[in-house]
């Protein structure tokens, strides 16, 4: 700490080491090592407290179980995620009234995303693809495994024609759904469409 910082020269009450950091207290303050112009700007208790486990030589990190307790139980996790996967599209709120409609307890739409947030799932928008009906898709299916054989040539003698328009079915918003970095390609991830809006 340089002099220009005070006035009067510092009284250096202790020096507080561990291995996450060094502390330094200075006329009641609490300074940072190499950061000595920034104030940590804590109360006299916990410069007490602080001192009181230096002179005790004891650990500066909080004892286990301190804190707030964590509201849900690994079981009302897990029970959240197969909420979500059964609608991806929900909404958080949507989510945390349906969780707690099951439970003798609430939450709030902030914890059921930090939830899923910390078990790998974020929100991203759904890929638009064309409306596709089951017949559609045998249909299509069955003209692959009929051209499954043909050459350069074969292919020559089709004309493909398409310049139909597609709209989002007159939406401005865009849907989101939540899941894995990796189910990019799962069929949840898609949005169908039709031609003209629908």
């Amino acid at each position: 700490m340089s002099s220009s910082d005070t006035d009067e020269t510092p009284t250096i009450s202790f020096l507080i080491s561990n291995k996450k950091k060094r502390l330094l207290v200075i006329d009641g303050y609490i300074y940072q090592q190499n950061k000595s112009t920034a104030k940590l700007g804590v109360s006299n208790d916990c410069i007490s407290n602080i001192a009181k486990k230096d002179k005790f030589k004891l650990p500066l990190e909080n004892r286990p179980g301190q804190g707030r307790k964590k509201l849900t139980t690994f079981k009302e996790d897990r029970y959240l995620l197969n909420l979500m996967k059964k609608d991806r599209q929900k909404s958080s709120r949507q989510l945390a009234t349906d969780w707690n409609s099951s439970h003798g307890k609430s939450i709030s739409a902030r914890t059921v995303r930090r939830r899923l947030f910390n078990a790998g799932y974020k929100s991203y928008t759904v890929k638009p693809k064309p409306y596709r009906k089951p017949s559609h898709c045998s249909a299509r299916l069955k003209f692959a495994k009929q051209c499954s054989d043909w050459n350069f040539s074969d292919w020559k003698t089709v004309l493909f024609s398409d310049e139909s328009h597609f709209e989002v079915f007159n939406r401005k918003n865009k849907p989101f759904v939540r899941r894995l970095p990796s189910e990019s390609d799962k069929p949840f991830n898609f949005q169908p469409r039709v031609q003209g809006g629908g």
